[in-house]
């Protein structure tokens, strides 16, 4: 880890969560994930519960606001981690509305859910961006 370090450093991130990747025996990944995988993010519940987004998470250390680089990330622990979008439409249209703390989300791969998550703290969702 770099202190410091974020790993969407030229992009605001929309808000922070906290998410607990699946074990193999409850149909998570066989192979460890990363920090800077790029997984779907589907809301668990609400009208867009079937839909997936690309709003990535950037692990980290809550200590030290350093993203992990370098390392696997370890299995059936909750993590902390920001989480960034990369479609502004989506974010006005969608996220503003459904996203709030409390929330609960899935992180997919293609149709299998790998991760569970819920949001923690919105950060720069709501912050104008040119």
């Amino acid at each position: 880890m770099l202190a410091g370090h974020r790993l969407y450093d030229h992009l605001p991130d929309e808000f922070e969560a906290r998410i607990r990747i699946l074990t193999p025996e409850e149909g998570g990944r066989t192979v460890p994930a990363y920090n800077g995988i790029r997984w779907d993010f589907r809301y668990a519940q609400g009208e867009y519960s079937k839909h997936h987004f690309m709003l990535y998470p950037d692990f980290y250390d809550p200590a030290t606001g350093a993203s992990f680089r370098d390392e696997w990330l370890p299995v059936n622990e909750w993590l902390y981690a920001r989480m960034y979008g990369v479609n502004s439409k989506v974010r006005s249209s969608i996220h503003q509305k459904m996203a709030r703390p409390g929330t609960s989300f899935y992180c997919c791969e293609g149709a299998r859910i790998v991760a569970e998550g819920t949001i923690t703290r919105i950060t720069g969702l709501f912050e104008l961006r040119a």
